[in-house]
């Protein structure tokens, strides 16, 4: 150009200084000038894997399930078919299983795991014919991506199976839509057949989906699955693993764990009985053991512990009330017991720990454990009722820490509102918060010692309900063993006649008389009696409770003028103390009234059975089980007054609410409807003792 000044000669092609790309350098140019770049490198492949795992054992117990689902798959399903149930259940397995069988009839397999499902799906089409150059063009574009993938698998030249394994969270399949509006990932299709494995058990995401829920495996197909896991040749090798299976609940990868325990620690654990005693200190053993065999990220899914705290995080993203709720649950639900939904009333469940502001948060809260497959709803004796599978409440305890200490507190207060309406159930969380507590407690001993009325108030409060109720269920054996225990450790903590130390020792005794160790027991109410009257006064609780007790001797001795003066005397006091209306005193008319009746004069206590029962009805309800004992005294009463319709009529309502609240099988239950017999058929009865 004019006026330009060329560099000097050397300088004018020179390059300094760092270069990035392509670098073209010219002196002199004599005609056109023609750049070939070259090509990019192609974008890195998506490194995901498609095979499916392969079964290391037979699939025990899902034959049918197997069965139907190649039916289908052969068919040709108008829909994608889904395995839900909880974390462990074996939804995976049944569907590798079934890949297996695909895999073996030439159908080509296509795996997907959580967290690269829009990626598989990509290199599925990509093996069936697509281009890749179009895959690359198409693979951000989610809904394009979608629906590239699906024309090109809608075409396949061979028939193939779609297993989406482990779609946790739905929205993985499409963010904006249900998955059963098939606009995603997940959509039935003329190449081939789609599986979907998930948690969730909610119909209403999966529709028209077919749904199929697995649940735990019974019987000898959980002992054979244990046993193939065990390498033991079947379960008649393995000695104890019908026992086994049935305390790991039937639940497919508790079973598998077991079995390769069984496998690897053959010294340890020669077999199956050997390691159920050592699962006798908890179901965390069983992860314990386990642990060497299961690393990485398969720790979620690998173990009964992760599995279920997978299912947690899972529910909290959600509904974060409901983890809580589940722990609460667990309390109350060990051992399969079902637990009333009224047991959790709306009043109650505000506020920490729980912090529910209205049924309709609660409803929300339960029906998000009921899709993580965590509870179950079902209707039992006319009212609804939840239930937790056994090892799911058992290893939702076992990860208890010192900071669920509000909930046990919680439990206590829901089971005093409704106390002795559910036995069993009140058996059961009276049991495991005794049990939690002597966990969590602070080893601490000064501490301990600093402290030690309310620690012994707390362990005896646990250990009081508990006895009465392991009393009132006919097991008495262990009610005087940890009643014994208690009185001991008051007295070494607070001395012999501390009232906490007298209230123990007085559980100790009631536990001797329910044994039928008469002569022992009023030894002991006798002492005790002497001891609270001398120290705290003959209107205390505790020397009440002594004469109460020793009134109850006498009428086991049908020393029916003795027992009158005692319970007339009790009842004049706790009337005095507490009103007409505290149920101690009522306990005591009640007795007064049974020994008027046994001495001969029914129609008079016929009269006072049913004013215990009139307030019973008013301030505990019609279906509590106290006054269902009024309405068995008053066919007593009836019975013996001749009175056979009426007697009939009162032993059949007690009969309907022991069935309930104490089973079937329970002496009282049994005792009750032995009576009713006898009035329907006229009998005259023989004295009862």
């Amino acid at each position: 150009m004019e006026g330009m000044v060329p560099p000097p000669d050397g300088h004018g092609n020179a390059s300094t200084g760092a270069v990035h790309g392509q670098l073209l350098q010219v002196r002199d140019i004599h005609g056109g000038v023609t750049l070939h770049a070259p090509a990019p490198a192609p974008p890195p492949l998506a490194d995901v894997s498609l095979d499916p795992p392969r079964p290391a054992t037979a699939v025990r117990g899902r034959e049918e399930l197997l069965e139907a689902l190649g039916g289908a798959m052969e068919a040709g399903a108008p829909v994608p078919h889904v395995l839900t149930g909880p974390g462990g259940f074996g939804k995976t397995t049944v569907a590798a299983a079934l890949a297996e069988r695909a895999r073996r009839d030439g159908w080509t397999v296509f795996w997907l795991r959580p967290g690269s499902v829009a990626s598989s799906m990509v290199e599925a089409a990509v093996e069936v014919g697509g281009s890749r150059q179009e895959a690359e063009r198409v693979k951000g574009a989610r809904r394009q991506a979608a629906r590239w993938v699906w024309r090109h698998l809608d075409a396949a030249a061979r028939p193939w199976l779609l297993v989406i394994d482990n779609a946790d969270r739905p929205e993985e399949l499409d963010p904006e839509n249900r998955p059963g509006d098939q606009l995603g990932w997940m959509r039935a299709s003329p190449g081939g057949f789609v599986l979907v494995t998930s948690r969730v058990d909610d119909p209403a995401q999966w529709a028209p989906a077919r749904v199929h829920r697995i649940g735990e495996l019974e019987g000898s197909a959980a002992s054979e699955a244990l046993a193939d896991h065990a390498g033991a040749g079947g379960a008649a090798g393995l000695a104890g693993a019908e026992e086994l299976a049935r305390r790991l609940g039937g639940v497919p990868l508790a079973l598998s764990l077991a079995g390769r325990i069984l496998a690897t620690h053959r010294v340890l654990f020669p077999d199956a009985h050997a390691l159920l005693a050592r699962l006798d200190e908890g179901v965390g053993a069983l992860d314990e053991l386990a642990a060497p065999f299961v690393t990485g990220g398969d720790v979620e899914r690998g173990l009964l512990s992760g599995v279920w705290e997978l299912s947690l995080r899972l529910v909290e993203e959600r509904e974060p009330r409901a983890v809580p709720l589940l722990k609460l649950l667990s309390i109350f639900g060990g051992k399969g017991r079902e637990i009333p939904l009224r047991r959790l009333p709306m009043s109650r469940m505000s506020g920490d720990p729980l912090g529910f502001l209205d049924e309709a948060e609660l409803a929300r809260a339960v029906n998000s454990l009921v899709v993580q497959g965590l509870v179950t709803v079902v209707t039992a004796h006319g009212e609804t009722v939840l239930r937790l599978h056994p090892l799911v409440s058992e290893t939702v305890r076992a990860g208890f820490t010192t900071s669920e200490l509000p909930l046990l507190e919680k439990a206590e207060e829901l089971l005093t509102w409704q106390q002795d309406h559910d036995p069993l159930v009140e058996l059961t969380a009276y049991t495991n918060i005794m049990k939690l507590r002597a966990r969590l407690r602070s080893k601490d001993l000064s501490a301990i010692e600093a402290n030690a009325a309310s620690m012994v108030r707390a362990s005896m409060s646990d250990t009081a309900q508990l006895n009465r109720r392991l009393i009132h269920l006919g097991l008495t054996e262990w009610a005087g063993e940890s009643a014994t225990q208690m009185w001991r450790d008051a007295e070494e903590l607070l001395g012999p006649t501390h009232p906490l130390t007298l209230r123990a020792r007085h559980h100790r005794a009631e536990a001797q008389m329910n044994q039928g160790l008469v002569d022992e027991a009023e030894t002991e109410y006798r002492a005790l009696f002497e001891l609270s009257g001398l120290h705290h006064g003959p209107d205390h609780e505790n020397t009440l409770d002594a004469r109460f007790q020793l009134a109850l001797i006498a009428i086991r001795r049908e020393e029916w003028g003795t027992a009158m003066e005692e319970f007339r005397a009790v009842l004049d006091a706790w009337r005095r103390v507490s009103g007409p209306e505290d149920a101690r005193a009522l306990a005591a008319w009640e007795n007064l009234a049974y020994a008027v009746m046994r001495k001969g004069d029914p129609v008079s206590a016929g009269q006072e059975f049913r004013e215990v029962r009139l307030i019973r009805a008013r301030t505990m309800g019609e279906r509590h089980p106290l006054t269902a004992q009024a309405d068995y005294y008053l066919g007593r009463a009836a019975f013996e007054s001749g009175d056979l319709n009426a007697a009939r009529s009162w032993f059949e309502a007690c009969l309907k609410v022991r069935e309930q609240a104490l089973g079937r099988d329970h002496p009282d239950t049994e005792r009750t409807r032995e009576w009713r017999d006898r009035a329907a058929r006229g009998e005259q009865p023989e004295p009862e003792h």
